[in-house]
């Protein structure tokens, strides 16, 4: 992997890893937070339900204390309203309390029709108000026609007064009756108000009493005194909710659901909590007591607020941070890095302010642009003796053209006038050697000329050239014990140069009779498939062990036999010029060159 990707990646593993430990801390600190909010929440209505409930147990412990007091006062009231019922209930009271010592307890009359109506009485706030509401109070009136006096299950809170009141019930007549609310002036409900403010909260609290009426459920505030001129008013003033429509009001889908309900607006967190967790009607005379804790968490939402601030400023901060880093890495490693390859890549000097840097960086640079003067010159001085090297070759190429060719004449001339056979043995080698010099001559011509002289293509009859080349190798191979084989299919012409199909052709059966195995015959085959002509040398000797190698310049496979090693590498390009494809494969002894060439119609 490049040393930029390194940088890059272990860039983005410390980033990771800072952003990481910075969300988790994020994270924990938050459930955290959570967390002592909820207990803070919890401890809050811990406190509140433990108040009332000792409010409550307060209540009811004072009024059992003086049950049978409350039963006198009741029973001579009875008495005396039965002799006449059109007493002054003012007046009644005042005899009452001059004859019991109350000890901190009060009393008020009321006078019920059959009707349940209330149409006389001492505390006027309850006068008309209709007992078929109160569910207790309706069932003890109809079981006083027996003639007994009977006290309610429960310690009644007046939602007018704030006052815990107990009351009795007796039949005077047929259709009048007694009712008696004893006031124990001791404890109220504002002494309930004075305890939940007095705790140490900072929390809003109101305690609701939720009750069944005719037509649903309802509730109000046991903490605050209602200012209305009557109870029946004060009744007729609650919002009655329909028993399908509970969920819609947390207070009393609390107190039925028996369930903590939690809303959170404007930084306020409203908790509606039920204070019993079954229904109370059968202990309290009410389904329920609910409390509502308003709790301003402003102080410490803003506290998170600046938490995650901090978090996301760090964040941006790291960011930032990071990116002077990366930056610092591009400008001080990766692109001098990138410069360098690059000059190295393009072969050039690297620019001049690298090597400013006074860096490791900038002394490679420098060494580098040391190295390139160096090989700068060395290259001028190879390529000029490159170029000495072509123009010695060109000329002795040029100088070999007039011996070779007298040679050439001279052994024919040997052979015309030759008396007898004696010398053909000699002429043959002769020959041999003649035709292979001629085929290193004609090899070193095109690869000078291959550079500078166009060689155009042409319709060749390939089947002709093939058989021409075959009887100029025929001599070669006889000397070097081998025979070469033609099986040609006739007439099949393609677009090529006839020098570079003869260099073609040469180089194939020059190395098939150079390294060929001795007594062993080498197969020329040219056949047709579709528009294709398929032409093979195949030959027996050793596997050759690279195959893609073999066709590469001054490549060799048999070190022993001396050799250019241009021959093939020459054929390779002729064949990427006329797109011949080639392939080299070894199958039952023999090596086997195959050229695939595209028939040309004439």
């Amino acid at each position: 992997m490049k040393l930029r990707y390194q940088l890059y990646l272990f860039l983005l593993f410390l980033s990771t890893i800072l952003f990481l430990v910075l969300t988790l801390n994020y994270i924990s600190y938050k459930n955290q937070y959570e967390k002592d909010l909820k207990n803070f929440v919890n401890s809050e209505i811990r406190l509140h339900k433990k108040a009332i409930l000792s409010s409550i147990q307060t209540r009811d412990s004072g009024f059992e204390q003086e049950k049978e007091l409350f039963f006198n006062i009741s029973k001579d009231a009875l008495d005396l309203l039965k002799k006449d019922k059109n007493l002054n209930l003012g007046a009644l009271k005042s005899v009452l309390r001059s004859k019991y010592n109350l000890k901190g307890f009060d009393f008020e009359l009321y006078l019920i029709d059959n009707s349940y109506k209330v149409y006389r009485t001492t505390y006027k706030k309850d006068l008309n108000f209709d007992l078929k509401n109160i569910k207790d109070a309706k069932n003890f009136l109809d079981k006083s026609s027996d003639g007994n006096i009977y006290f309610s299950k429960f310690i009644i809170s007046d939602p007018l007064s704030l006052e815990y009141k107990l009351y009795s019930y007796a039949k005077i007549s047929d259709g009048d009756y007694l009712q008696i609310s004893f006031i124990n002036n001791q404890i109220s409900n504002t002494s309930m108000t004075s305890l939940v403010q007095n705790l140490k909260s900072a929390s809003t609290v109101k305690v609701y009493n939720v009750f069944k009426n005719q037509n649903g459920f309802s509730y109000y505030n046991l903490l605050k005194g209602i200012e209305t001129d009557t109870k029946e008013k004060f009744f007729k003033s609650l919002e009655i909710i329909d028993k399908d429509e509970i969920f819609k009001n947390s207070i009393i889908h609390s107190g039925i659901n028996f369930i903590e309900i939690e809303e959170l607006e404007d930084n306020i967190l409203t908790i509606t909590t039920p204070i019993f967790d079954k229904n109370m009607f059968t202990i309290l005379g009410y389904e329920n007591v609910v409390i509502e804790l308003k709790i301003d968490l402003s102080q410490k939402i803003e506290f998170m607020n600046d938490i995650k601030k901090l978090f996301i400023s760090s964040l941006i901060v790291i960011f930032f941070i990071l990116l002077l880093i990366f930056t610092f890495i591009q400008n001080r490693f990766t692109k001098p890095i990138e410069s360098i390859l690059k000059s190295i890549k393009e072969s050039k000097k690297v620019d001049e302010e690298l090597l400013n840097y006074n860096n490791e960086l900038s002394e490679i640079a420098n060494k580098y642009n040391i190295l390139y003067d160096k090989f700068s010159k060395e290259l001028e001085s190879n390529n000029n003796l490159l170029k000495e090297n072509k123009k010695f070759i060109a000329d002795t190429v040029h100088q070999i053209r007039t011996p070779l060719t007298n040679i050439m004449m001279n052994g024919e001339m040997i052979k015309k006038f030759q008396k007898d056979k004696s010398m053909d043995v000699f002429i043959e080698q002769i020959d041999a050697s003649i035709n292979m010099l001629s085929n290193s001559y004609e090899d070193l011509a095109y690869l000078i000329t291959s550079n500078s002289i166009e060689y155009k293509p042409k319709n060749i009859d390939l089947t002709k050239a093939l058989k021409d080349r075959i009887k100029f190798f025929t001599t070669i191979s006889k000397v070097n014990f081998k025979i070469i084989k033609e099986k040609l299919e006739d007439d099949i012409f393609i677009n090529i140069n006839d020098i570079e199909l003869e260099r073609l052709i040469d180089n194939n059966l020059s190395n098939a009779i150079k390294y060929a195995f001795k007594d062993k015959d080498i197969h020329i085959i040219l056949r047709k498939e579709y528009d294709f002509a398929i032409l093979e040398f195949i030959s027996f000797g050793n596997e050759i062990k690279n195959k893609k190698k073999i066709f590469h310049k001054n490549y060799r496979e048999d070190e022993a036999k001396r050799g250019l090693g241009l021959g093939l590498f020459m054929v390779s390009n002729i064949c990427n010029k006329y797109d011949i494809k080639y392939e080299v494969s070894y199958k039952e002894g023999q090596n086997i060159f195959k050229y695939i060439l595209k028939i040309e119609n004439i």
